[in-house]
């Protein structure tokens, strides 16, 4: 059964949606950067929620249906998506729920596990780093930092920034884009969906023509969740030693913007985590890997205690 319903919490009004039962054990799942939730595509969802758990998506506030944020007169950094995802909790009633974060939805999960421990109940960080530096150091073409973890390569960078450099003029062109970021992102190994992947652009696209204000998704290196990230200090080892849950990485060997090598860090900073790297997955949750990570996460709660 999938609900969907706009609820407000920390003063944001957060659209949700809902795929399994209230009786099952809760799974938040996190999306990346300027992503709505549908980013986490409905089969993937059903496909989670068929191994005995309740999935949870919403869109972040300056997401899809959620609030849209004025950042020059409010402006705020990832500890404020934290509280909001945590006051989404509230509002839904939920106490504790195993978080799943894609990409920068990974660094939110972090932060969500170092503030209130007691609300997670596992973590799972999917594409994701505890430092975003290198990558929107090497998009702002600001030099390299002594001992810093991998960026993205100088090709990619300049071709998303190329794919980037106009405004899309209308719904057709913002799928479009949708599909050639996600396309760049997936790396040239990577199965890539284009059925799928249209379709998913189409919704990204048209998602918005449902708001009362007429506002527009904005991509993700130029939106605010960018100049939030770039207002959050990078999560330290120290921190990440701190985190005495249990913890799934999952990282695609063939990741253009987070190299594995990310992956690879965060791992050994947690006590206890475990890291998997799926082969030829880039940066984008294509359907030819949706089996995979069920299957990891699947595993990952049966071995801590919830789900089928």
């Amino acid at each position: 059964m999938i609900k969907k319903a706009t609820l407000r919490g920390n003063q944001i009004d957060l659209f949700h949606e809902e795929f399994g039962e209230r009786k099952d054990p809760p799974v938040l799942l996190v999306m990346g950067n300027s992503a709505p939730g549908l980013v986490w595509p409905d089969a993937f969802c059903r496909l989670l929620a068929s191994t005995g758990v309740l999935v949870i998506r919403f869109d972040a506030r300056d997401t899809g249906l959620s609030t849209y944020i004025d950042f020059a007169t409010s402006p705020y950094t990832l500890d404020d998506l934290v509280a909001d995802a945590f006051a989404l909790l509230d509002t839904i009633g939920i106490d504790a729920a195993h978080v799943v974060g894609l990409s920068q939805g990974g660094v939110i999960g972090y932060r969500m596990a170092l503030s209130m421990p007691e609300r997670v109940t596992t973590l799972c960080t999917i594409m994701s780093s505890p430092d975003l530096r290198p990558k929107n150091d090497a998009f702002a073409g600001i030099s390299a930092r002594a001992g810093e973890l991998p960026r993205p390569s100088a090709d990619y960078v300049a071709k998303v920034i190329a794919l980037n450099a106009s405004p899309p003029a209308s719904v057709d062109e913002i799928a479009t884009r949708f599909v050639e970021n996600f396309r760049l992102a997936a790396g040239p190994r990577s199965p890539f969906d284009e059925r799928a992947w249209r379709s998913l652009g189409h919704a990204f696209a048209e998602r918005p023509l449902q708001r009362s204000d007429g506002l527009q998704p904005t991509l993700a290196n130029n939106s605010n969740h960018a100049l939030a990230q770039k207002a959050t200090p990078a999560l330290t080892v120290d921190a990440l030693a701190s985190i005495r849950l249990p913890v799934l990485v999952i990282h695609g060997s063939d990741d253009p913007i987070l190299p594995v090598g990310h992956g690879e860090w965060a791992a050994a900073a947690i006590p206890g985590a475990t890291l998997r790297v799926i082969d030829r997955m880039g940066h984008a949750l294509d359907p030819a890997f949706f089996d995979p990570i069920v299957r990891e996460l699947s595993g990952f709660y049966r071995k801590n205690g919830s789900g089928a």
